[in-house]
């Protein structure tokens, strides 16, 4: 888990260079691919602009995540396929060679994101003595 500061760019930056969001999108291109790769944003700022994240994977298989986090994945629109019951077709495949797509255009796309995303989060409040959600029966 890092801190990280949505008014300093450069702290989520050093945190997962463009180099982490070309390897996370790579994997997450995959057809058959188990499991994505991204960023996991863990609180909203502080009134500093501070806020928790950390690098991590999802199984698609699995329900969504918990509530109190929020899962951020990287992709590539460069390898540009058509699948059909995610598999390729060749027929249909398009490929962007003659027009690359510049990577670090994503890759600030995807920080910029990152940084609306935990900008507007909303978590639950941490739970404490006396909380109405510990009240009440609890089994036993």
């Amino acid at each position: 888990m890092q801190c990280v500061n949505i008014n300093k760019r450069e702290t989520l930056e050093a945190y997962y260079p463009q180099e982490s969001f070309l390897h996370d999108a790579n994997h997450n291109a995959m057809a058959r691919t188990p499991v994505m790769h991204g960023l996991c944003i863990l609180s909203a700022p502080d009134a500093e602009g501070v806020f928790k994240i950390t690098k991590a994977h999802h199984s698609v298989a699995g329900e969504s995540v918990d509530h109190d986090v929020l899962m951020l994945y990287p992709l590539r629109d460069d390898d540009n396929y058509w699948f059909d019951k995610s598999e390729p077709d060749a027929a249909k495949a398009v490929h962007i060679k003659d027009h690359p797509i510049d990577l670090s255009h994503l890759y600030g796309d995807f920080i910029d994101r990152v940084i609306d995303a935990a900008r507007n989060a909303h978590f639950q409040t941490a739970i404490g003595r006396g909380e109405p959600r510990l009240q009440g029966f609890h089994g036993g």
